[in-house]
């Protein structure tokens, strides 16, 4: 019996281990949108709200027509022709909070002036859509950036 418990113990730490350690297989994208090309604009062209809102806004199709009228090299036709038609581009969430946790754009970008860098690394410099988060956003990295930043780090702030 005792050694049954043992294998399970490992079973059950090993998948832990596997799903808490090891990286997601990165999301697919519905257009192969490149920040490089794109990162003389500014964040908040494409995501509105950054600064004045809780939540960055994912980018809408009509965001991108303003500039492009035609599909870009890298649009897939298909793809690209349901943007013209006003239809929601189906970008997939890389970024997630946990439902108890509340993050502000407003209050981190608006208010304290955080790089979008602080949170998104790199993200800005990329040829290709995010697959995946750049960052994990538990409760570690928030508290050593509030830390680091000399924030507050009441729990109330950010939890519900």
């Amino acid at each position: 019996m005792s050694r049954l418990l043992r294998l399970a113990a490992l079973t059950l730490g090993t998948a832990a281990a596997w799903v808490l350690l090891l990286p997601r297989a990165p999301l697919g994208q519905p257009l192969a949108f490149s920040h490089a090309r794109h990162g003389g604009m500014g964040c908040g062209v494409c995501h509105r709200g950054v600064l004045e809102q809780a939540r960055a806004g994912i980018p809408e199709a009509a965001v991108c027509l303003k500039c492009h009228a035609t599909a870009p090299r890298a649009a897939a036709a298909l793809k690209w022709d349901d943007a013209a038609r006003a239809q929601p581009i189906a970008w997939v969430r890389v970024s997630h909070l946990p439902e108890h946790a509340m993050f502000s754009h407003r209050r981190h970008v608006g208010i304290a002036r955080l790089a979008c860098t602080s949170c998104h690394a790199d993200v800005g410099t990329s040829a290709v859509p995010p697959g995946r988060a750049p960052m994990r956003l538990d409760m570690a990295a928030c508290l050593g950036c509030h830390k680091r930043e000399g924030a507050n780090e009441d729990c109330a702030g950010c939890h519900r």
